[in-house]
């Protein structure tokens, strides 16, 4: 008999985690798992509840507002626990994860961290707002049973609030993007937007956000060599659109294509995909871009670190709020060919090994017959101190960093390990 996991998210809007949890649910083992999604809030134009329903997932919608997901969210989750009785509820987002504390459920609960919380809420709501929205989220994920990070500096920057988390890298959907066929196919792509065949088109998917930043991608490309042969191109909207507008003037080789549903065509028919973004948690775009076998212009973050070690050869990255950089890394690539990626390093990143890991994640939760022997079971004492695990791989620096802790040399080598919270004071 599989095991109900119920997913609660504020909508199914069209944004990479939502696509990450489409991932997750396609490739479940039926004979394992079994995926009921449930939304707080009425779905906005832009939606992906069709392609859940295309995979028969039950969607309930409770249709709160944000004001009521406070109200009477937790009473509301609580009735939807009892009618769907799932063996594991599995949270994404701010909302969905105060409500998922607050409701007191008797199954275990899991969060997924699609970002680092401190940097984008500030990012996006202002220093002092974004502070105490971050904090209130750590502070409800401290009570969970388990939460996944997407990258290890996700993980690393939970783990500096006090939250333990594994990581699990995004995954993307390797039927879907892929290397274009042949030229004439990308020809065919580029002739529907008019986009001659000879000329190099840079890409941006990402939203026109301040986090974004494409104003400076704008600016960088108009100030580049490439500039005078290239085509930029916008696939996505946002309320910066009107100022990367006018950044733009009369340039006739910028172009804003506004949302769409055709990200993998773009991709294909494309030379360069670019991101100025100054934070992420692991931007599905890129790997998106890396599996298509385009090159990769970003900014020098820890995620975009991440998808270099991976694709070193595809990758190109450039100092983080640096103009001349943009440019030189745009001419850079100007002059090189389409990558054909290997298969093995892009099965990496494939959504089905991303589901397995997930598999695996609720598969531990559920082994557990109580909350406090899921904790206990991660504990190991060594002298005065505690380490909690898994988190990090061994061979990843924020093991390294704490592992070499004198402190914690009797804990042993092949575990995976986190240091609470009152301990970090003592190796920082």
């Amino acid at each position: 008999m599989p095991q109900t996991v119920l997913t609660v998210v504020s909508t199914l809007a069209r944004c990479g985690p939502i696509n990450v949890l489409r991932g997750v649910i396609r490739h479940l083992n039926p004979r394992c798992f079994r995926a009921v999604v449930s939304t707080l809030s009425s779905e906005p134009a832009e939606t992906c509840i069709e392609n859940f329903s295309s995979l028969g997932v039950p969607i309930k919608q409770m249709r709160l507002s944000r004001a009521g997901s406070f109200l009477l969210g937790a009473g509301q989750l609580r009735r939807l626990v009892s009618e769907v009785k799932p063996d594991l509820v599995h949270s994404h987002g701010l909302r969905a994860d105060l409500l998922a504390a607050k409701a007191k459920l008797d199954c275990p609960i899991v969060s997924t961290l699609h970002c680092n919380l401190l940097e984008d809420y500030r990012l996006a709501f202002g220093r002092n707002l974004g502070t105490t929205m971050a904090m209130r989220e750590y502070a409800a994920l401290k009570r969970f049973d388990g939460v996944i990070a997407v990258s290890e500096s996700v993980a690393l920057a939970a783990l500096r609030s006090g939250v333990m988390a594994r990581v699990v890298p995004n995954g993307i959907e390797l039927d879907e993007y892929c290397p274009a066929p042949d030229l004439n196919w990308v020809h065919a792509i580029r002739a529907k937007f008019d986009w001659p065949s000879d000329t190099v088109i840079v890409l941006h998917t990402g939203s026109l956000t301040s986090r974004k930043k494409p104003v400076e991608v704008v600016t960088g490309f108009r100030a580049s060599r490439l500039s005078k042969r290239a085509i930029l191109v916008f696939a996505g909207d946002g309320p910066l659109r009107s100022e990367c507008v006018r950044a733009a003037g009369c340039a006739s080789n910028i172009v804003f294509l506004g949302e769409r549903k055709d990200i993998p065509d773009l991709l294909k028919a494309a030379d360069i995909l670019i991101s100025a973004s100054s934070s992420e948690g692991l931007p599905m775009a890129l790997l998106e871009g890396c599996a298509c076998g385009i090159r990769i212009v970003a900014t020098d973050i820890p995620p975009h670190r991440c998808i270099l070690k991976t694709f070193p050869d595809q990758v190109r990255l450039f100092g983080h709020g640096d103009l001349d950089t943009v440019e030189a890394a745009l001419d850079s690539l100007g002059n090189q060919e389409r990558f054909l990626p290997s298969p093995s390093v892009v099965e990496t990143i494939s959504s089905r090994r991303m589901s397995s890991q997930y598999q695996d994640f609720y598969s531990h939760i559920l082994q557990s017959s109580d909350r406090e022997s899921r904790y206990e079971e991660r504990r190991y004492f060594a002298g005065e101190y505690s380490a909690l695990m898994p988190v990090f791989p061994s061979s990843s620096a924020p093991h390294r960093q704490f592992f070499n802790c004198p402190t914690l040399q009797g804990i042993p080598t092949d575990k995976t390990i986190m240091v609470e919270p009152d301990v970090h004071d003592h190796l920082s």
